[in-house]
């Protein structure tokens, strides 16, 4: 073996003489007394066969390991996409393409001419946009297991179950609490949770998906920008409770701006008079790849995925991507948890 690998590691081979060959050079190099050609066409057939039966004997095993264990974290994954603009609709395409153990759509917003202006097909108008995409997505992907999401429902504060609906609130101390779902409505447990908005996302629209997803990813749409991310994770850390120190520390009213920008975007969003800008085709298919790549990423394990301690911005105009790190606050109990996993 120890031959076979020195043999190997010698990728020079060349003639000095009708009697001589060379394998390697400097301090390595040996060389080998003989008739040159034959001891040349000999040399370049065994390190062919040798390079053949390691990489055989090395690598099947490892690659059909490696294989298993991420189909099997796909095929157990439940992914929801929490809002379906069009950047949303071509990423649940995506990643069905992933098979995932199941894609969760949730929009209950009736496809109208501006989503079709923007690439969803004019038979879907009528439909809500969670049944058109699946609905698309099954029409590509028979075997994919994709399904529509109710609305989440909260807690009012006189015990009754309500639809999450962001609303205008009065700046607080900042010492945010979980917002517990109720107890009598099913709510789906999911690994994955990418909630799609315009201008912000509330931040108690960031606590209640945290108390159902492991990992949420708020993508948030800016005039000229998509932002994207951070990935936030209860465990690991940075979390939703991170946020809203991190901004509290630059602005008192954070929580509260959040909420209202959440609001207007709502507003926005679902007016009838909004006009497509002429880059948003283009800037969509760029965003749905790089969220499907982070989700994959985040899906398998294998490596981070960049949003785990960043911010990415994409520019709709220019397609230029910055980074923004976002790191736990000190303060925070996620934090705790990180430490002690570790």
């Amino acid at each position: 073996m120890a031959a076979r690998v020195m043999l190997r590691d010698w990728q020079e081979l060349f003639v000095i003489d009708e009697h001589t060959v060379q394998l390697g050079a400097g301090d390595r190099a040996v060389r080998i007394i003989g008739p040159a050609q034959q001891t040349l066409r000999r040399l370049q057939e065994h390190l062919s066969n040798t390079a053949t039966q390691e990489t055989e004997a090395d690598d099947d095993a490892p690659s059909d390991d490696h294989a298993i264990r991420v189909r099997a974290r796909r095929e157990l994954a439940a992914v929801l996409l929490d809002g379906l603009p069009r950047p949303a609709a071509l990423l649940a395409g995506q990643l069905t393409y992933l098979h995932l153990g199941m894609l969760l759509l949730r929009d209950d917003h009736p496809v109208d001419r501006d989503d079709v202006a923007a690439g969803y097909s004019a038979a879907a108008v009528g439909l809500s946009r969670a049944a058109a995409v699946r609905r698309a997505c099954l029409r590509h992907h028979p075997e994919a297991t994709v399904s529509c999401s109710a609305p989440a429902l909260l807690t009012s504060p006189g015990g009754q179950a309500q639809p999450v609906q962001p609303q205008t609130v009065q700046a607080q101390p900042v010492n945010p609490q979980p917002v517990q779902p109720h107890p009598g409505t099913p709510q789906e447990p999911v690994d994955i949770q990418v909630i799609f908005a315009q201008r912000a996302v509330a931040p108690a629209r960031l606590a209640a998906a945290a108390t159902r997803a492991q990992l949420v990813l708020p993508v948030v749409r800016h005039r000229t920008r998509w932002e994207i991310g951070p990935l936030l994770s209860r465990d690991r850390g940075p979390c939703p409770r991170c946020l809203l120190l991190h901004g509290a520390a630059a602005d008192p009213h954070f929580e509260a701006a959040q909420t209202a920008l959440a609001e207007q975007g709502r507003t926005r969003e679902q007016a009838t008079d909004s006009r497509l800008p002429r880059d948003e085709p283009q800037s969509a298919a760029v965003l749905a790849s790089l969220l499907a790549r982070e989700i994959q990423l985040a899906v398998d394990g294998e490596f981070t995925p960049q949003t785990a301690s960043r911010m990415i911005g994409l520019s709709t105009r220019t397609g230029e991507l910055t980074l923004v790190p976002v790191a736990p606050h000190p303060e925070c109990d996620c934090r705790l948890h990180a430490t002690t996993d570790t």
